[in-house]
Order: C-alpha cells, then structure tokens, then sequence
C-alpha cells in the first residue's frame, strides 16, 4: 500500500502539467502511466507545435491565453530557440518545439522527493465510498512479469484521454484519429500537395477507405524532420496507412529519399468521454466560474472536405467553467485536458496541447481548493 496526496492516471501533457502543479505545490504526488514514455500522444505522433498557446489577437501578436505553467513553458522554449519558435499558421499562432527539450523540462522540474513516476502501469481497479474513491489497483509490468499495487490518496486526476474512470466513454467519428510516421532527410521540393494528390489515386485504384486520403505531410524545421500523418478510423488502419506509404514511395521520387526512422507505436481515437450534450460553454461565463480560455477555432469533419474550422473572435474565446474539470459523481475526482466536461462543440478546441496544459494546471488548483474546503489532514500545506 502507497499513500499520497494526489494520483494522477495519464502522463500526457494534460497529465505532466497536473503532476508539475501538483509538486510545485507541496503535494505527494504520483503520476500513472501505462505506457513507457512521457508526452502521450503528443510524443506519438511526433508533434512539433504546440497549439492553443496564444490568443491569435494580431494586435497584441503571441500573447499568452493562460498565465501560469503555460507562461512557464513558453519561457523556456523561447529561450531555447529564440523567436524563430513563434510560428503563425494561417489564422492561428502556434509555438515550434523539439521533443526531447520539452519532457526534458518536465523530467528536471518534477525530480523532487514528493514525487513518484509509475511508468508501463495500468490502472485495472478503482474502489470507492460514499461518493469518494479510495484507492485504485495498478498492474506495473517488470519484464514478462505483472505485479498489482494498490494507491491510496486524497484526490484523483483523470488524464488518460479516454476517461478512464467515466462510464460514458464513446469513440467519435466526427473527428478522425491519427497515425503518424517520422522521416529524416533534405529536400528541395515542397511535397504538401503532391502527397494528398497522389494519395488520392492510390486510394481509387485499390478501392481503399474514402477517409484515408486525407495525408498531410509537415516539416519541422528545428529537427530537420517530416511527418507524414493519417487520419484514420479504426486500429485495423494501420495495415492499410503502411500500404499507402510503401505505394507513396513507389510514385513519389522525393518522399522514397527521406529515411524511414519510426512509426507510431499505436492509433490514436479520438475518444469523448465526458461529452456534455447540453452544457453550453458560452461567453458570458462570469470571470469567477472561467478556469481556462480557449481560442483554437473549433474542428468539423467533412467526409468530402476534411477537417473544417470555426474560428472564434479575438474578444470571445471559448471559455471553460471550473465545473467542466470535476466530475459529477465522484467528490474527489478531477479532470484534465480531453477528459474535461465540455460540449461536443468544442471539444476539438479544448483538447489541443495549450489548452490540456492549462485545464491540467486548473484541476490541481482547484483540488487543492476542495481539500482546503474538506480540511484534509493529509495535505501538507
């Protein structure tokens, strides 16, 4: 039996910044991970912005959305890479990283003594009481071996991204997931199109899944690197996204040069899990109730289209009530980034990496506040 202050399921970027608040705070804190990396899918997928960061106001250019850990980040990766890190993407402000500089930052700011990182860890049990849970039972993998361990603590974060611990959890398809395949190499030649194009025709001729055209290929410049991602259904996708690149190759002279280096280890769903079909998330939230600000424009799928954005005017952001990051049965539970209680509507806008870090910041913040409330002997504050 473990004892701590808070437990945090999911060590995604939601999850690394509840940790981080967590231990900033004073708190015992362990961060569960069933995988055996940090960063979620955002380490998956080879990410190379982080999104959601900035208020995309063009009168007051890379000014950040939400102070705090989000203001931390910024600083450093700014003075990592200077302004060449401030990208403008279309309508929207974006802030270029490399991998390794950012779970690097959050590997050295979370080194503490009140801080344990259970990683290749699987929650398989959940016990709770009078509205409350008590404990959860993980299965940390040692080899080929498994040993259970139960955790006791004050306050649970769900970071997980599939809600874990909701029942309501639904694959939806009004947003397709993501593959992705890294390469390396140096190109003269800009393939945005001709990728997308080629696809297209690849797709026809072998009569493949209309959605599977939608390819797009980005380059990040401070690694020298491209990603090739898929927008994909189902995990049965994969076979058919390494088809489609191995035929990519045969028909595209420049994209065969670049080097093959590593493919996601899994498909990531978009999974909803706490989709509040009537909470409307509106602009007229008093400031009191607003934990986080979002103005990432909203994502529709077209199945013709692709993905389609609304954007939202630089003085209506979407805003996140403090309700949205507390579960509504369990006293204790709290929640960050796709996990929080949000309309369908914007849910795309809420679950891009800016806005998970801050959501993640604001479930501590306001767990520390129910404990408070509760007179929790355990915090030690």
């Amino acid at each position: 039996m473990k004892k701590f202050d808070a437990i945090i399921v999911g060590a995604g970027i939601a999850g690394l910044s509840s940790a981080l608040t967590a231990v900033n705070s004073g708190m015992r804190t362990a961060l569960v991970e069933k995988n055996h990396y940090l960063g979620g899918i955002a380490q998956d997928c080879f990410h190379t912005y982080i999104c959601g960061l900035f208020q995309n106001d063009r009168s007051k250019p890379f000014q950040i959305a939400n102070p705090g850990i989000c203001s931390d980040i910024f600083k450093f990766l700014r003075e990592c890479y200077g302004d060449k890190s401030l990208v403008k993407i279309g309508k929207v402000e974006t802030l270029a990283f490399i991998q390794k500089d950012l779970w690097g930052y959050f590997s050295k700011h979370l080194k503490k003594n009140n801080f344990t990182f259970l990683k290749k860890s699987k929650c398989i049990k959940v016990m709770s009481e009078n509205k409350k849970i008590q404990s959860i039972t993980i299965a940390i993998e040692h080899g080929t071996q498994k040993k259970n361990i139960n955790l006791y603590a004050d306050i649970f974060i769900d970071a997980t991204g599939n809600g874990y611990f909701s029942d309501k959890t639904l694959e939806n398809n009004s947003q397709l997931g993501g593959y992705c395949i890294l390469l390396d190499g140096c190109l003269n030649k800009d393939l945005s199109l001709i990728i997308p194009y080629t696809a297209r025709k690849i797709i026809k001729e072998y009569e493949l899944n209309e959605y599977l055209k939608f390819i797009t290929i980005t380059y990040n410049f401070l690694t020298k690197k491209y990603i090739l991602k898929f927008s994909v259904k189902n995990h049965e996708d994969v076979e058919t996204c390494q088809f489609i690149y191995e035929k990519l190759n045969k028909n595209i002279k420049e994209l065969s040069q670049l080097k093959f280096i590593k493919a996601s280890e899994n498909i990531h769903l978009r999974s909803y899990s706490n989709i509040q079909a009537n909470t409307l998330i509106n602009h007229k939230t008093h400031d009191r109730d607003i934990a986080v600000k979002s103005y990432w424009p909203t994502e529709k799928w077209d199945i013709n289209k692709g993905t389609q954005y609304q954007y939202c005017k630089k003085d209506k952001p979407f805003c996140i009530p403090v309700s949205a990051l507390k579960d509504d049965k369990i006293h204790n539970l709290f929640l960050a980034g796709k996990n929080i209680r949000v309309s369908e509507q914007i849910h795309a806008s809420a679950r891009v990496m800016g806005v998970c870090m801050a959501t993640g910041e604001q479930a501590v913040i306001n767990a520390l506040k129910y404990l408070k409330t509760n007179n929790m002997k355990a915090l030690r504050l």
